[in-house]
Order: C-alpha cells, then sequence, then structure tokens
C-alpha cells in the first residue's frame, strides 16, 4: 500500500497557480484506475507525450469542425423531440440523455451511425457502465475499417464528415506519429468525455428548470422569439451565440452542479504558490471545484441556491477568472469544452422550445454522488407537458 501527501484545495488563487503552471500539468496517480477502462489517452497521459497528442489533436476539435457538427447535433435531438411527444414523463431522463449523446459522440468522432434504441428512457447493457462500452462498441472494428478504407457494414454504420477525429489520428498513425494502441486509447478516452459529461450536465439543467419554473419560463421566452414556431427547426451556429439566458442558465447549472466536481494534478518540481508557499515534488493536490464554486465569499449570500442572475455581467464584474471552471482552466484544459456546450444549446434549444418540465422533488432534497464525474443519487421523474 502507497500513501501520498495530499493538499486539498479550494481557493481560486492557488487553484490558478496549480492549473498554469508547467511543472502540475501530469494528472495525479489517483487516476490510474481509469487507464484500465478508457487506455492512456488525453486525460490521462503524462508530459511530454500528452503535450505532443494535443497538439495533434486540437484540429479535430477546431472552429470548422464543429460547425460542420450542426446537422448532427440537430438531427439526433430531433429523435429525443419524438419521443417526448409520445410520453408525459420520464422516470430517468439521465438515461434516455446517454443514448443520445453517445450516439452523437460516435458519429461526430468515429464518422459512423450506429443504431440507438430509446427504449421509455430505460438503460441499455452498453451505458451501464463504460467498461461495458468498451466491450460492446466495436471500436477496433471501426478502426480497422478506416485502415482498410472500408465503409463499414450497412446495417451499423453510415459514412459521415471526413477529416474528423478517427481521420486524424489514423492518419498520425501512417505518419508513425501515433500507435494503433494511441489509437485505440484516444478514440476511447473522447468518446468517454464527449457523451458522459453532455449527458449529466443537460439532465440536471433540465432537472433544475423543472424545480425553478420561473427561470424555465425566462428561457422559453428567449427560445420563442428566436423560434417562434416552434416544431421542427434547425439551430444554426448563429442561433446558439445569441441565447444569452440560455448561457446564463447553462452556465448556473454548471456551477452548482459541477460536471467534474474535483480534479487532481501533481507537481514535477517544487512550485511556489501565490501566497508564498513552497511545495516540493509529488505532491498530489486535489481542486476541490464543486466547493469552490458554491463559496459565499466568491458568490454572495445565495451561493448555493440556483439563480441565473449570478451570471449577470455586473455580478462577474471583477470576479476572479478561475472562479468558475466548469471544464478547468489553465494549461490542460479540456480539449472538447466547445463541442459541448454547442451540443447542450442545441438540444435545450429543441427541448426547452417544446416541452415544459416540471417536478416534484425539492432543490433542498438533490444528494450527490462524487466520482470523475457528477451524478445525483436520485434522478427525479420529470413531467412534460408540450408547448
Amino acid at each position: 500500500m502507497f500513501t501520498y501527501p495530499v493538499l486539498l484545495v479550494t481557493e481560486p488563487d492557488i487553484i490558478h497557480d496549480i492549473l498554469a503552471s508547467p511543472c502540475c500539468t501530469n494528472k495525479s496517480v489517483f487516476y490510474k484506475p481509469l487507464n484500465i477502462a478508457v487506455g492512456t489517452g488525453l486525460f490521462s497521459l503524462k508530459d511530454p507525450e500528452w503535450s505532443v497528442h494535443r497538439k495533434y489533436l486540437n484540429p479535430a476539435f477546431g472552429f470548422k469542425m464543429l460547425q460542420s457538427f450542426m446537422p448532427i447535433f440537430n438531427e439526433e435531438v430531433d429523435k429525443v423531440v419524438e419521443l417526448f411527444k409520445e410520453t408525459t414523463e420520464f422516470p430517468d431522463v439521465t438515461s434516455l440523455l446517454q443514448n443520445f449523446t453517445l450516439n452523437v459522440a460516435i458519429r461526430t468522432t468515429m464518422g459512423v451511425n450506429v443504431a440507438n434504441e430509446f427504449q421509455n428512457g430505460s438503460k441499455s447493457g452498453i451505458i451501464k457502465s463504460f467498461q461495458c462500452i468498451l466491450e460492446n462498441l466495436p471500436l477496433m472494428m471501426l478502426i480497422n475499417n478506416k485502415l482498410n478504407g472500408d465503409g463499414g457494414e450497412a446495417n451499423l454504420m453510415q459514412g459521415e464528415s471526413k477529416n474528423i477525429f478517427i481521420d486524424q489520428v489514423i492518419e498520425l498513425m501512417k505518419k508513425n506519429v501515433f500507435t494503433l494502441q494511441h489509437v485505440e486509447d484516444e478514440s476511447n478516452t473522447i468518446i468517454f468525455g464527449a457523451f458522459e459529461t453532455t449527458a449529466n450536465t443537460i439532465g440536471h439543467i433540465l432537472v433544475l428548470l423543472a424545480m425553478f419554473p420561473e427561470f424555465q419560463q425566462k428561457v422559453y421566452e428567449e427560445l420563442l422569439a428566436m423560434f417562434p414556431d416552434g416544431g421542427d427547426f434547425d439551430v444554426t451556429y448563429a442561433n446558439i451565440q445569441n441565447m444569452t439566458y440560455m448561457d446564463m442558465v447553462i452556465n448556473e447549472s454548471m456551477r452548482l452542479l459541477t460536471p467534474v466536481p474535483f480534479v487532481a494534478r501533481e507537481n514535477s518540481s517544487d512550485i511556489e504558490l501565490s501566497n508564498g508557499m513552497v511545495i516540493p515534488a509529488g505532491v498530489q493536490f486535489v481542486l476541490n471545484i464543486f466547493t469552490m464554486h458554491r463559496g459565499k465569499d466568491l458568490w454572495g449570500p445565495k451561493a448555493d441556491m440556483f439563480d441565473p442572475d449570478h451570471f449577470l455581467p455586473c455580478n462577474m464584474e471583477g470576479k476572479q477568472p478561475y472562479a468558475f471552471i466548469p471544464f478547468t482552466k489553465g494549461i490542460r484544459n479540456c480539449i472538447g469544452w466547445k463541442y459541448g456546450l454547442m451540443s447542450t444549446k442545441v438540444t435545450l434549444a429543441k427541448l426547452l422550445r417544446n416541452f415544459k418540465f416540471s417536478t416534484d422533488l425539492q432543490y433542498s432534497d438533490l444528494e450527490f454522488n462524487y466520482a470523475i464525474v457528477l451524478r445525483l443519487k436520485h434522478t427525479p421523474c420529470l413531467r412534460i407537458e408540450r408547448r
């Protein structure tokens, strides 16, 4: 049994010191078990190998590439809209959203359209744990098909955009920059990151808005002005840039229900913090983002309450830049944060324009499971009413 010195951090200035320091780029040893599930990809690679991979993979999430995903985002959300039209309540909306975001993730990163069954929001075998996903999704078959120039099996996949993530990592392998193991590990990592946190975030927002109908109404009014006809409409990139109140709602949800509540790093050399303290090499820094996001010294006396007005420009003025970091920040921030926000906005725009959500669960009764990603202990049943 090994022991490690650990420093728990909740102050934004110190979190800034750590996340912006080149000697704190490496993830903590606490993440080693995750390598068994998803492999050693961008999430857990150590520097300098991480820097090389990040440099080569950044183009897969560039502006033009993200814009090319908008038709896929719209098409997949439309399937969820049709399901919601057929019911008046969902006992576990997160399960449905995981199926939806998984298919979006595979289409946008692997370039194939895997048939996804949405049956009353029940969890399929591949969603019960990510290990099951790795065992059941034919990622190596997809990779081998790409290597062999095979478009894939007709009943399983349909070609999507070119030069997406999988095309780029295959090209890197052909150039001997990546190995086949690198390709598999990075594919697992990207798909896991793309679907899990996005599904949870969308689910959390729907739950919070169901609990606070006055804020849901404000979002609806913004969407009504943008999409007066409702029903079947496409959300454009220009549309999501103009969703001002939606932005505030998403940010407030991610502040209170932080997608990744804790982040852990290890310093490879001594580091002097802004408070003058010198931390020797080898310390495991655990950044408690969940607690920081609820700090009354940063967010005022109502920091524990859901109120999108926390993100009004007048309330954000002068705020420490690291007081709100749902996707972390600094040298090793989330490579897919813009992707996640775009997918979330398209989804919420279509759902909240077409449906009204309510629940009996009270905000004060929410309980959480704290892991690599934040989950609700009990997902409340949502009632759904068509607009």
